[in-house]
């Protein structure tokens, strides 16, 4: 007979539902109090067979490897109104043969080979953002990699600039990520009522799907150069048919929302981080000096950086699969329908793997050589990130473009904390000044908020999220 998984009790008054909205506001310090109360396998709450949490690298493989048994978590969460709304899924949502189809249509476009072309153009974008910088004056770190990012990808994705009508893609990007899916006020209130977020939520993801549906239409008559959305428009199966404009619409949406998010918040953490270990900041400034910016995504210095960033502080700080049919993790047996979550949070702060798990040291990866379950930024398996090659690129030539000219200093009194919807990023506004290279920087003052939390900045005692 197997035995009921550990875990904290329910809430004194809410009973589970209370701990269920203590993960859901903030998941990370809830799942880092799991580890480090109950071990590698633990419920939401003692004995919990709808929600369980597994930690370790052989737990990541056996989950996120089997996408027969363990599926996406995303088309079992989200309330069937909104399914029914959206004009199609992405790769993220999709499981089974589908997944493999999809994938196998997609994947041609993001192999490293494809992605050189897009470095003129990375670069180009990324110089117009550091152009609307005032030295010596306060800007919105977030908003500023947010509105970059978010360039990139439609320029490079399917040939858009949104430059001049940030009202339409971009807005509506940022407030489908600001509803939430998966937010109390829609989980547990799904009504399409006048003033409730749900609505808000529903009018958001039709907006966006016709914005999208009409650069599809435009150019299937017009055509393009080669890029992704060209790609699919050309793809065809083995009885020579093309996708639909809904399936155009569901790949493009998850891959603008998951390729613009996950970049923003590494190239924001990275250079928070810079900011705040001078030394290290100083090793990249003169790696950096004598390149150009495309000449950076072949830089050491900055593979090591931004590994190390990864490490530490991951987009997706948790990963959720559904198992569709019973297993056994950690002698623990599994229901069918059960939500089980992995974590990279908890993952890459292994000691054994990475000594003084939490400081800042991009040097370790000089010689740091985790497997495949031990280090994984961009998840592992069937669902692996498919835009990883993509994203490397991206994020070292903004780096470079960045730090051949400025140094970013937070601006002081201003906490740096986590916010963690479908992605963790740095809670904005984030106020930094922008310093030029030929200047002195200014003393490092001390940050609070949640970074200190998960990062080890200052060598203090302190007790960080189950370390």
């Amino acid at each position: 007979m197997s035995r009921p998984v550990p875990g904290p009790p329910p809430h004194r008054w809410l009973g589970r539902r209370g701990n269920a909205h203590a993960y859901a506001a903030d998941p990370v310090a809830y799942t880092a109090r799991l580890h480090h109360d109950f071990g590698p396998v633990s419920g939401l709450v003692h004995g919990d067979g709808r929600q369980v949490f597994v930690f370790g690298a052989e737990h990541n493989r056996a989950v996120l490897t089997d996408g027969d048994r363990f599926h996406t978590v995303l088309e079992y969460a989200i309330p069937a109104r909104i399914r029914r709304v959206r004009r199609g899924i992405g790769l993220l949502n999709m499981n089974g043969p589908a997944h493999r189809a999809a994938r196998h249509t997609v994947t041609p476009s993001f192999r490293p080979q494809a992605m050189g072309r897009h470095g003129e153009v990375i670069a180009r974008l990324a110089a117009e953002e550091v152009d609307s910088w005032t030295p010596g004056q306060a800007f919105d770190l977030t908003a500023s990699m947010r509105r970059l990012t978010l360039r990139i990808a439609c320029r490079c994705f399917f040939g858009v600039d949104i430059a001049r009508d940030a009202e339409s893609v971009g807005r509506l990007v940022q407030q489908m990520l600001a509803l939430r899916y998966f937010a109390s006020s829609i989980r547990y209130f799904p009504f399409d009522l006048p003033g409730t977020p749900y609505r808000r939520l529903l009018a958001v993801i039709r907006r966006l799907d016709e914005a999208l549906a009409s650069i599809v239409d435009a150019r299937r008559t017009a055509g393009h150069p080669p890029d992704l959305l060209q790609s699919l428009l050309d793809n065809r199966d083995e009885h020579g048919r093309g996708l639909s404009d809904d399936q155009l619409v569901g790949h493009l949406t998850t891959l603008l929302v998951a390729g613009h998010e996950t970049s923003s918040s590494t190239l924001s953490w990275t250079l928070l981080l810079l900011s705040l270990h001078r030394s290290e900041l100083d090793e990249v400034l003169a790696d950096v000096e004598h390149r150009t910016p495309e000449e950076c995504a072949g830089s050491a210095v900055l593979d090591r950086t931004l590994k190390e960033t990864l490490r530490l502080l991951p987009p997706g700080p948790n990963t959720s699969r559904i198992a569709v049919a019973p297993a056994v993790l950690g002698g623990h047996e599994i229901p069918a329908g059960c939500q089980v979550v992995t974590s990279k949070y908890v993952t890459h702060r292994d000691p054994a793997r990475f000594p003084e798990p939490l400081r800042f040291r991009p040097e370790r990866w000089a010689t740091a050589d985790p497997g495949r379950y031990e280090y994984l930024p961009y998840g592992a398996g069937p669902h692996v990130c498919i835009g990883a090659a993509f994203a490397d690129l991206e994020m070292k030539i903004v780096l470079g473009t960045i730090l051949r000219r400025y140094a970013l200093v937070p601006v002081p009194g201003n906490p740096i904390s986590r916010e963690v919807g479908l992605l963790m990023s740095p809670k904005g506004p984030v106020p930094v000044v922008a310093h030029p290279r030929t200047g002195a920087l200014p003393r490092r003052d001390p940050v609070d908020g949640d970074l200190n939390e998960m990062v080890d900045l200052y060598g203090d005692e302190r007790w960080r999220l189950g370390w």
